[in-house]
């Protein structure tokens, strides 16, 4: 979606730039039937159309823009003929939508774009006055309809090449996603393992010496016995939390929105910051566990090096996305370029970077030094994502 809004604006920025470029053509090159003020009508008309298409570039559906290569069309008619007909300099604009379609749609609709272009160069130069006064009008008309059929022909195959790559693009990266789902379930499997295994023999293990000390702890309350049981009791509280990060339980019970809210609730709890919850409640997706874990580790960064006194945790859904992300106040960072984190203490967001990138979504740092960090989590809600 992204990367057809952009490839949208692109277009129509281009259009755009065209104004000036005909309009200097128009005043610096001699023109066989001039007709300066019928062009400049026409070029007004294409300059409005071009701001109004940079304009509601984001706005128009894709069915919307295949539309507006007509008008393309038309527009390169309407300027060729006021400009001098099948012999205006003006006649290399018929290329446009048949570029832009090359670029943008399959090799059928680029070879109708261009067929349609080269009706269009016809319909505008046999009646045109220019086509009866020179005795090669017929011959010339001809030769340029060839010139365009030979290069719609080979945007086409242009289409066609792009085409065939986008497909292995395309499976490349649902081969990608489905391997960081595979990643996913194993890691969760071992992360399952390694939680009970805690929460069955180390545990236990220390709950047992815990008891043991239970009666020469009570009898010297501020001896050896005693200290080694408040520090069990805190091993063991600790190893809770670890168990918790490891096996989230609470997600598969209630949800994503409790899961978050307790993630971030303990992690308020450590570091004594102010935290503020907009979580809200949220059906299950396909990529909660990667949103929790997301969560988690941007918290563990608030914890380590933000030194923040307020934060706040967001998640949303909005259309086919997740939005998860996570506001501090505290003394932000710089943010190095390409890797968006990658320093000492900061291996995380990297690998959090890459995560999101296989799942098709992206992850967005704003910070700078002293002025907190706003880190987003953008995941789409496929199904190829599920675990």
């Amino acid at each position: 979606m992204i990367e057809r809004l952009d490839g949208d604006r692109l277009t129509a920025l281009l259009r755009l730039v065209a104004v000036p470029v005909l309009f200097v053509g128009e005043a610096f090159v001699t023109k066989p039937e001039p007709t300066e003020t019928e062009f400049l009508v026409v070029l007004g008309a294409f300059a409005a159309y071009a701001c109004a298409t940079l304009v509601r570039a984001s706005r128009l559906p894709e069915n919307g823009q295949l539309a507006l290569l007509g008008v393309d069309v038309a527009f390169a008619g309407a300027l060729s003929y006021t400009s001098g007909g099948g012999y205006s300099q003006l006649r290399l604009v018929f290329l446009f939508p048949i570029v832009t379609a090359a670029f943008r749609c399959k090799p059928g609709l680029t070879a109708t774009v261009a067929g349609a272009a080269i009706a269009a160069y016809v319909i505008q130069a046999i009646p045109h006055p220019s086509a009866r006064s020179r005795n090669d009008g017929s011959s010339f008309i001809t030769v340029q309809v060839a010139y365009l059929a030979w290069l719609g022909a080979a945007l086409s195959l242009l289409s066609l090449l792009l085409e065939r790559r986008e497909r292995v693009i395309g499976a490349l990266s649902a081969q990608r996603q489905r391997l960081v789902a595979e990643l996913q379930t194993s890691e969760e499997r071992e992360r399952k393992r390694l939680a009970e295994d805690l929460h069955d023999h180390a545990i236990q293990n220390l709950l047992s010496a815990r008891h043991e000390l239970h009666d020469q702890a009570s009898a010297h309350p501020h001896g050896p016995a005693a200290r080694a049981q408040a520090a069990i009791i805190d091993t063991v509280a600790r190893l809770r939390d670890t168990i918790a990060d490891m096996h989230p339980h609470l997600l598969d019970q209630v949800g994503i929105a409790a899961a978050i809210e307790q993630a971030a609730e303990r992690s308020a709890a450590r570091a004594g910051y102010t935290l503020t919850l907009e979580v809200g409640s949220a059906e299950a997706g396909p990529n909660d566990r990667v949103l929790l874990r997301a969560a988690s580790e941007l918290l563990a960064n608030v914890e380590r090096h933000a030194h923040a006194s307020s934060v706040t945790v967001r998640l949303a859904r909005i259309g086919k996305s997740d939005q998860l992300s996570v506001i501090d106040d505290g003394v932000g960072f710089v943010v190095d370029e390409p890797t968006n984190g990658m320093r000492p203490g900061h291996i995380g967001l990297l690998s959090l970077h890459e995560r999101a990138a296989a799942l098709g979504g992206r992850v967005e740092i704003e910070t700078a030094p002293a002025a907190g960090t706003r880190a987003t989590v953008l995941l789409p809600r496929g199904d190829s994502a599920q675990p």
